[in-house]
């Protein structure tokens, strides 16, 4: 996979809704945006490995019922961890679910914040 993309309100990616976006997401995955993609209804954000989040501002945004999200895949369990020990003390209203632990090794979370789709940051071991 290559890119996701979601929708917001129309009027929704102002400076302070795109600064909010890269303080958290930059600050905790080191997302940053890709400002030759920039426009006043579009903000693309790098997430690694030529991968991508792009959000766009439409007149009819997306719904979500709670079930719908993407995957992050970190390095090892004790990313996962620590990224959820790092979201669970940020102070901001994420909605943070508990951490999974398998025996074998496999993490997984979930959170939203911000956007409209749900995150699930995950380490699966080799199998």
């Amino acid at each position: 996979m290559t890119h996701i993309a979601m929708s917001v309100p129309e009027d929704a990616l102002t400076d302070a809704f795109r600064g909010d976006v890269l303080d958290f997401y930059g600050t905790h995955f080191g997302w940053t945006e890709i400002d030759s993609l920039r426009l006043p209804d579009r903000m693309t954000l790098a997430v690694g490995g030529g991968t991508y989040v792009n959000i766009r501002g439409r007149a009819e945004p997306m719904t979500c019922s709670g079930y719908e999200h993407f995957g992050l895949r970190l390095a090892s369990s004790e990313e996962v961890e620590a990224a959820w020990a790092a979201l669970d003390d940020d102070g901001r209203d994420v909605n943070l679910e508990p951490l999974d632990r398998g025996e074998d090794g496999y993490r997984s979370f979930r959170f939203r914040y911000l956007l409209p789709l749900t995150v699930e940051v995950q380490f699966f071991p080799e199998r």
